[in-house]
């Protein structure tokens, strides 16, 4: 299921362009108050959020609590997606740490 969150031009585009993906569920919250409300009911895939309109201090708290989720935040200025993920891995050496930063490309400017 993926959670559409925000009431912004970008995210009904994005909407109409999910709509048509065969066995995509989309829901949607205009607000982080709505969003919360239908994540105590059932817990999206993925939320997609406008970053113009973002209140940051919701997103850490919320891929701590649901470590699966994945937030994709759109930035139509730059054409830019970032994504947050609760997600995580053990680094105990900086030979370890050195392989998740490869493997992720973390800092990747593409």
């Amino acid at each position: 299921m993926v959670l559409l969150l925000g009431r912004s031009l970008l995210l009904a585009g994005v909407a109409a362009s999910l709509g048509g993906c065969d066995g995509a569920r989309v829901t949607r919250a205009a607000t982080w108050l709505e969003a919360m409300a239908q994540l105590a009911e059932q817990t999206p895939d993925v939320i997609i959020f406008d970053l113009a309109n973002a209140n940051e201090s919701h997103l850490l708290p919320l891929v701590l609590q649901n470590p699966r989720l994945v937030l994709v935040g759109l930035d139509a200025e730059r054409n830019q997606a970032v994504l947050v993920s609760g997600q995580s891995a053990q680094a105990l050496t900086m030979a370890q740490l050195r392989e998740i930063v490869e493997r992720r490309d973390v800092g990747r400017t593409e």
